[in-house]
């Protein structure tokens, strides 16, 4: 059906032909949902953390995981007249859910430990230290509570509903563009990130390249759960069982505190390997995987959101 009103009329900018919300305003909301819930949680971790910046962050990424679920469910709501299974729509279906975490978290540990691999034997890999006591015994389970938030906070904001919404507007190949530069150009923000020029190239090409992984095997699956089951899988390998920083930071280290010895970009330096050719490296042997294993889902696809319907709006993301 064609955009142009069937009257000869020009184009709504605003409104499709059966008044919902056109596709681009409600991405540009859901940006403006991403900065006002990330606001919130922060000044909320302030607020409790009392200054402890471990326990702001405990505070944080949980609770910015859950205004930005609550804020998408009801743009779902409200914008895209869902009324039932919002969980599936908004790329968390019960279906298979268990099973495709755990084989991307599987592809993560795999790909670290690869990298780990490599520079143990044409590198140096050493273990600083290991710290092992009745605090850091608690610490373990801190951090696995910030990072499996924390990473489905980055997929709910980078591969869920403003995605989505994006993919119903430009197209899959321009929603992943646009997506992972921005899933990149946050990173740089990052410890580190500026110590080197070849490093600071690196962090940023090897996020838009994770955050094209990311995209595909969300577009494959129609879930989050993948994307998500391998975001926390590489940090948590990466940093609390190698003991070495993830895109820059270091507080994830609890146990175990290594470093790697190299050229900068080859091993990222103090930024780690998402800044040196080996991440790049790792990376793309992820996308070789995901675009020969992880095989599209077998559902129907749905109408285009553009077009009216008087059928239910099914979740998005055929591949």
């Amino acid at each position: 059906m064609s955009r142009v009103a069937r009257n000869g009329g020009s184009m709504n900018l605003f409104l499709l032909e059966d008044g919902r919300l056109r596709n681009e305003w409600r991405f540009v909301f859901s940006v403006v949902v991403v900065f006002a819930m990330n606001y919130a949680a922060g000044m909320l971790a302030a607020t409790f953390g009392g200054g402890r910046p471990h326990l702001e962050d405990v505070i944080y990424r949980p609770l910015v995981m859950l205004l930005l679920l609550g804020g998408f469910a009801g743009m779902a709501r409200v914008f895209d007249g869902q009324e039932s299974g919002i969980p599936g729509y908004l790329g968390l279906p019960r279906r298979g859910w268990f099973r495709e975490t755990l084989r991307g978290a599987l592809m993560g540990f795999v790909l670290v430990f690869i990298a780990i691999l490599v520079i143990a034997v044409f590198c140096q890999y050493d273990i600083v230290k290991f710290v092992l006591n009745p605090r850091t015994l608690k610490l373990p389970a801190v951090v696995v509570l910030i990072l499996l938030t924390g990473a489905m906070a980055e997929e709910l904001t980078f591969r869920g509903y403003p995605f989505q919404r994006l993919v119903d507007s430009l197209g899959k190949v321009g929603a992943i563009v646009v997506l992972s530069v921005l899933f990149g150009a946050v990173h740089l923000r990052n410890p580190h990130v500026s110590d080197n020029r070849a490093v600071q190239v690196f962090a940023f090409t090897n996020t838009i390249l994770v955050g094209i992984v990311f995209a595909i095997a969300y577009l494959r699956t129609k879930a989050l759960w993948f994307p998500w089951g391998l975001h926390f899988s590489w940090n948590i390998t990466l940093g609390l069982i190698f003991g070495l920083p993830v895109s820059g930071i270091t507080d994830f280290s609890v146990l175990v505190h290594a470093r790697a010895h190299g050229p900068a970009w080859l091993l990222g330096g103090g930024y780690g390997i998402e800044g040196g050719a080996l991440g790049t490296a790792v990376m793309l042997l992820g996308l070789t995987y995901v675009l020969l294993f992880v095989h599209p889902s077998a559902e129907k696809p749905k109408p285009h959101l553009d077009e009216p319907t008087n059928r239910s709006i099914q979740p998005i993301g055929t591949a």
